[in-house]
């Protein structure tokens, strides 16, 4: 009798353990629930012949589609949870009270690995020519970051989790915006303030999802408008507090699809009546598209905003607000968007990615400065590229790396450009573009992203470069004073 027992054992670990593959091999596919591309089958032979990578093809095939995938992960993250309260995906924290968190926000909640000075510094600079730029264009600027769940709920965070005490990223970043003169909106503080007072069943972000509610975003929304208004007192932008809201039960949540893809949970979401009286003008296939332009008839003014996904659920309040709006996911920041209509730019980010500000320079011209004094002549280290434009734009960008270089200091890069007894000094952006790493060898990328903090991004507008042959110098300002060294002479139609 045991020994029937065992083999009547084994036979059902096998059956078990082969119906993912006999699933597969019959066909069944699973749902997609990973929002990324899955591995396509892998082929012995490509155009170059034997296709050499074939094990790790199929590796990753038979990982992605073996069947009943969703249901097996979903089992097993039930039972570690409800056995050993812990998480099987490492982008998702298991809070309490049902509450699901995003992993790559916990150094934010920690205040951990926070930004250096000099990051921080080069973050402000660059939101502040883009308002100079912007306000020499007679165009707003508005700056806000989306706070991260847990920033407005660290209540239901898990209890083994403790923040230093200490300034994190969003802290340090507002200290300095604070002496600024860009109008910046302190969204995290009243989000907050809201949710302590509020009923526990008017959340403000969503139990099982990385974003706030519609509610939260209907604050955020007022907070902004209240902003552009205060400013513009010719604008009338509704607020929607008098419009009806409904709330129900939805089936959502990236971080419960991550963690639980075949369970079909529950969240609570708010449904506002709002005119919708707005028209795109191509199909918003998800307002996650990378662009999207609307326009209103009982709108006023126009809006241009860069944004992420937190402004998925901003969009429908503002394209009832404003008669024209572009809201743009890519990066870099394009302001070729600009057009006549626009009255005010608002730059959203949220708080997990404010470093990402330093990715890449925003494409805008750049404008000039006056003349910079006590410059003297010395040697500087230049790694520079020099790229026209289709539209006859002159990108230059690179490093500048001074003689007296101090690796943790702060400096400020300009173009002098000279030509016939005229001189024009350019701001330059203070972001080390990828192309330069992209354009590297692999044993100089390390030394290049030291040298981060003297690095600079230019797009000179051709109308305002003179004609004929030109001098292209350098200047770097730093704490030991400024240096300018030539970089390039060109002729200029």
């Amino acid at each position: 009798m045991k020994k029937i027992l065992n083999f009547a054992f084994v036979i059902l670990f096998i059956g078990l353990c082969s119906v993912p593959l006999l699933g597969l091999l019959f066909g069944y596919k699973n749902i997609n629930v990973e929002k990324r591309a899955l591995a396509g089958l892998p082929v012995l032979f490509n155009e170059k012949g034997f296709n050499e990578s074939f094990p790790e093809d199929a590796e990753a095939f038979l990982s992605d589609h073996y069947a009943f995938k969703p249901q097996l992960v979903t089992a097993d993250a039930i039972l570690r949870e409800k056995l050993f309260g812990e998480s099987v995906s490492d982008q998702v924290i298991v809070g309490r009270d049902g509450w699901l968190y995003f992993t790559p926000t916990l150094q934010d909640f920690l205040a951990m690995d926070t930004l250096s000075d000099n990051e921080l510094d080069r973050i402000v600079r660059t939101l502040e020519i883009q308002n100079r730029a912007l306000a020499e264009r007679g165009v707003g600027f508005l700056f806000t970051v989306a706070p991260n769940k847990a920033s407005i709920y660290p209540e239901h965070m898990p209890s083994y989790y403790h923040p230093t005490g200490n300034k994190n990223n969003y802290d340090k970043l507002y200290d300095r915006l604070g002496s600024s003169d860009i109008v910046s909106l302190d969204l995290r503080s009243m989000l907050r303030t809201q949710a302590l007072g509020e009923n526990p069943e008017q959340a403000l972000y969503l139990r099982l999802d990385s974003h706030w509610t519609d509610k939260g975003a209907l604050l955020a929304y007022q907070s902004i408008t209240s902003e552009i208004t205060a400013r513009m007192p010719e604008l009338f932008l509704p607020d929607y507090s008098d419009r009806s809201v409904e709330k129900r039960e939805i089936i959502n949540g990236d971080l419960s699809q991550m963690l639980y893809p075949a369970a079909r949970m529950k969240d609570t979401q708010f449904f506002y009546d709002l005119p919708q009286n707005y028209s795109s003008a191509r199909t918003i296939r998800t307002m996650e598209d990378l662009l999207i332009e609307t326009s209103c008839e009982n709108g006023q003014g126009g809006l241009l905003m860069f944004r992420d996904s937190f402004a998925n659920a901003l969009i429908p309040f503002f394209s009832d607000a404003f008669a024209r709006a572009t809201y743009s996911r890519a990066i870099p920041y394009d302001y070729r968007l600009l057009n006549a209509d626009t009255d005010v730019v608002v730059f959203e980010i949220v708080e997990r990615n404010i470093i990402n500000i330093l990715d890449s320079a925003p494409i805008i011209d750049s404008y000039t400065v006056p003349e910079i004094g006590d410059v003297r002549p010395d040697f500087i280290d230049l790694n520079v590229r020099t790229e026209e434009q289709t539209d006859g734009t002159l990108r230059i960008y690179g490093t500048a790396v001074p003689a007296t270089y101090d690796p943790e200091g702060y400096y400020e890069i300009f173009i002098r450009i000279e030509s016939a007894g005229c001189s024009d000094t350019y701001v330059t952006f203070p972001i080390l573009e990828p192309e330069m790493l992209d354009q590297a060898q692999e044993e100089d990328k390390a030394e290049i992203t030291v040298n981060e903090n003297v690095a600079f991004s230019a797009r000179l507008n051709p109308s305002g470069l003179p004609a004929g042959n030109c001098e292209i110098s350098i200047i770097v300002r730093g704490e030991t004073g400024t240096v300018i060294a030539p970089y390039l002479s060109i002729q200029r139609p």
